[in-house]
């Protein structure tokens, strides 16, 4: 039986061949996967990995899209985009449990009907919880590494192993800066978030919209609006700077605004830089935006001559905060 007939008698609706993923990322590149599946509950995104791991085929989940750059050549393996979307909130603890594919944006403004306040710094962000906990997304001074008090995790194991679920807490996820120790287990062996306990806290209901009106208007004032993978670096770790302050959470750390990416981009002349279809943002000087029909190896050599313009001003080497995939 081939690899397609099998995938499409285990998952059924909801499978595809040869999928197009410029279609499923918000900056809009990349070549044909050669499975997909949308994955509406945490059975589907299970039994997608079963699946895949049954016969040795590399899979990849793919939550809202956005720090995501799939490469011209497509992804040779299964896409699983997850649509897990259940929401649960206990009040009485000031807690929510919450699928991995729920929308950030969705689940901010349930938990503000619910008077629970916390992540309103995440407001905004195109993407899942599941995408946001797997590169501990963060802004102003936190990140949500900081709230997961514990989660449930797909383990798919070794190769003759069964894949597990099981419950884990904070500590196993190590969160660091726009890391997680999701993003450096490789291929086949990679957990899954299923679902996520987030702790918030009780407020008004008028403070968290003021907080999330704010967190809007800054975005919209300092972001571009269009098709953009998000910020292309992360900002230069203490270590690598020297007299890098650090206000925030242990998980990321508040720059001074002269040792940010986007700054010294800016004062590198990055905004001067174009590639084809792509162009660094005029705006902010560390988004690439696609200007119609661009190509994923356009973005990558944009993102090094971004790279190498802060290196020679700056001597510093910033790293992506984008992850690139499938086959480059």
């Amino acid at each position: 039986m081939n690899k397609a007939k099998l995938l499409a008698e285990i998952l059924k609706p909801g499978f595809r061949e040869h999928e197009l993923m410029r279609d499923h990322t918000t900056i809009q590149v990349g070549g044909v996967a050669d499975f997909y599946y949308e994955a509406n509950s945490i059975d589907d995104i299970v039994n997608a990995v079963k699946a895949a791991k049954k016969i040795c085929l590399p899979y990849f989940i793919l939550g809202g899209g956005s720090n995501v750059i799939f490469s011209d050549y497509g992804f040779p393996g299964l896409v699983v985009k997850n649509n897990a979307k259940n929401i649960s909130f206990m009040n009485e603890k000031s807690q929510v449990i919450v699928d991995g594919g729920v929308p950030m944006s969705k689940l901010i403004l349930e938990a503000t009907s619910n008077n629970l306040s916390g992540l309103e710094f995440l407001y905004g962000i195109p993407g899942t919880v599941g995408g946001a906990v797997y590169g501990n997304a963060g802004a102003h001074g936190q990140s949500i590494g900081d709230f997961v008090k514990n989660a449930t995790i797909l383990i798919p194991g070794e190769e003759n192993e069964e894949p597990q679920i099981i419950q884990v807490d904070n500590k196993w996820f190590e969160f660091s800066y726009r890391s997680s120790k999701l993003k450096k287990i490789p291929g086949l062996k990679k957990p899954v978030v299923l679902t996520l306990k987030i702790q918030l806290a009780q407020n008004r209901q008028e403070e968290i919209m003021r907080r999330l009106n704010s967190v809007k208007k800054t975005r919209w004032d300092t972001q571009p609006v269009g098709m953009s993978a998000g910020c292309i670096f992360k900002n230069p770790l203490p270590e690598t700077l020297v007299n890098v302050s650090g206000r925030g959470s242990k998980n990321m750390p508040e720059f001074p605004k002269e040792r940010t990416a986007g700054y010294m981009l800016d004062h590198a002349g990055a905004k001067k830089l174009k590639n084809g279809n792509v162009r660094v943002s005029s705006k902010h000087a560390n988004f690439i935006v696609n200007s119609g029909n661009a190509k994923a190896q356009e973005v990558r050599q944009l993102a090094e001559q971004m790279r190498d313009v802060v290196q020679k001003k700056y001597n510093v080497n910033l790293n992506e905060e984008v992850e690139y995939v499938g086959q480059w």
